[in-house]
């Protein structure tokens, strides 16, 4: 019987380096899975420069970063990304006295409605669907108002009509997942001239590849809407949240890159005139008129 349990025993000793082995591969196909059936054929220069966007650090523009939260020190996150605002002059977000937009594709998700909802903050939460008559527009409670958009529809029209001039946009999110919208809906708010108004922006970047989008055109859109956000529109990057479940090999770049992450800017704009901190980061480019003044003026 010993005898016997000896062997038995012996036999699964030798099937565990099978199995280990077995699991190793299932996972690594599983992981390269993300650029299987992908095929690039364009500037190498333009694709590189686009997944160095995952490396670059966060100016240091901002004294006092914080979470957002209310009562809870962990703060909100989404999809395990910590949302962060800047607390300097002109940037806090005060109390029964601000504006929220939340820009997403997933019905569910209510958790910066409901943190900001308990500051007191009016929210427009905009659901992106293929078919915008899925959810008929409605009022979540009196602070959140609801509404269904087609993918394809100008975000920056919607909130043309919902302002007034000199409304201001303390926190706009936009959470898309995969598929690249959020660059054309970052281009749509500058062509509409609606980043004006917005304090902090947090969007989460998608560059992880599929057959549409895996082109030198998209990569050569993604740079170029990142570089007018910050020479035209003076958007800084002051927080950066990468998703380490996307560092994997990239066989493009030959070397492990993020693909998806959640950048968070400020408008540089909003900072108060009699703060040190704006007397260092301004530039040529930059408007010193404040943003009240520039919105009233128009």
């Amino acid at each position: 019987m010993a005898l016997v349990l000896s062997r038995s025993a012996f036999k699964r000793l030798c099937l565990l380096p099978l199995l280990l082995v077995f699991l190793i591969i299932f996972f690594y196909h599983q992981i390269a899975n993300i650029y299987r059936n992908v095929e690039y054929q364009g500037n190498m220069t333009v694709v590189q420069m686009a997944f160095d966007l995952f490396k670059r650090q966060p100016v240091d523009i901002c004294r006092n970063v914080v979470l957002l939260n209310v009562g809870d020190p962990k703060g909100v996150e989404l999809n395990s990304y910590p949302q962060s605002i800047c607390a300097d002059l002109g940037f806090q977000i005060e109390e029964n006295n601000c504006v929220v937009y939340v820009i997403k594709t997933q019905k569910n998700e209510w958790s910066l409605e409901d943190t900001v909802e308990r500051i007191g903050c009016r929210v427009y939460s905009l659901l992106l669907a293929s078919d915008s008559t899925e959810v008929t527009p409605r009022n979540r409670s009196n602070y959140v108002h609801f509404h269904s958009l087609g993918e394809q529809e100008s975000i920056g029209k919607f909130i043309q009509k919902q302002s007034t001039n000199a409304t201001l946009i303390d926190y706009m999110m936009i959470r898309l997942g995969r598929g690249g919208n959020e660059w054309r809906i970052l281009s749509d708010l500058m062509e509409s001239h609606q980043l004006d108004r917005v304090k902090h922006l947090s969007v989460g970047i998608n560059l992880c590849p599929d057959r549409s989008s895996f082109t030198e055109s998209h990569f050569q859109y993604v740079l170029d809407t990142d570089r007018q956000l910050v020479d035209k529109w003076d958007m800084k990057l002051f927080d950066v949240a990468n998703d380490q479940e996307t560092f994997v090999y990239n066989p493009v770049v030959k070397e492990k890159t993020h693909c998806a992450s959640q950048f968070a800017w400020i408008n540089q704009r909003f900072r108060q005139l009699n703060d040190p901190q704006f007397k260092m980061s301004l530039n040529d480019s930059q408007a010193t008129e404040s943003v009240s003044s520039q919105l009233n003026n128009r």
